[in-house]
């Protein structure tokens, strides 16, 4: 059976205009728009220095194999996006997305949630690991409901993520990374 690009986007925008109807209320979509955000370089990098400076501004530290996670899922991510330039989904909300970002395939939230995920899962971090993989799916979820993403955005993302972040496990292993 093969499917057609044009069939696929069709369902893909249906999928996800059927997510995004799901979130009715104030309540719901707050704790959506909180999780969607969540993401944000702007949330993350300050994470990322604070970790940083928690292990003494180290080159050794366990923090620098995160951030090079963030860092190439940021750099390809972006080539993507440029490359493929598939618009956003209509809509109101993640305003400043669509003018800074105007782009959705992939996501860049869902590949660095994922590629954080494993560069955690690479140091002795099982639990952080674990916990940030749960927030990349919530993470997804959101930015789909929220409409500033189509479901196959979000499924790129985790996958562009993952192979981010098993190089990044395969850095570390073999110690080019700390």
């Amino acid at each position: 059976m093969r499917v057609s690009r044009e069939s696929l986007r069709r369902f893909d925008a249906r999928l996800s205009g059927r997510l995004q109807r799901l979130p009715r209320g104030r309540l719901p979509r707050s704790v959506l728009s909180i999780v969607a955000h969540s993401g944000d370089s702007l949330i993350i990098i300050p994470l990322l220095v604070v970790l940083w400076a928690l292990e003494g501004f180290s080159l050794q530290g366990h923090s620098l194999s995160l951030a090079a996670a963030f860092g190439l899922s940021v750099v390809l991510t972006s080539a993507m996006k440029l490359g493929f330039r598939r618009g956003r989904p209509k809509g109101d909300w993640g305003r400043m997305y669509r003018r800074v970002d105007p782009h959705s395939f992939p996501s860049g939230h869902a590949s660095r949630a994922v590629a954080l995920s494993l560069a955690a899962f690479a140091r002795p971090w099982p639990l952080v690991g674990a916990l940030l993989l749960l927030w990349g799916l919530a993470l997804g979820f959101a930015r789909v409901a929220m409409g500033v993403h189509y479901v196959l955005d979000v499924l790129a993302g985790y996958l562009l993520g993952a192979a981010v972040g098993a190089l990044v496990w395969l850095l570390v292993g073999y110690g080019v990374l700390p």
